[in-house]
């Protein structure tokens, strides 16, 4: 869950790059 909460919250921050690049990996580990 700490993972998960880090990852939507450098997407935030993060630019589209990171945007698109968080959803894809918070995908890949729920898969």
């Amino acid at each position: 869950m700490s993972v998960s909460t880090f990852d939507l919250f450098k997407i935030g921050i993060g630019p589209s790059s990171s945007h698109t690049v968080g959803p894809m990996r918070a995908a890949e580990r729920f898969v």
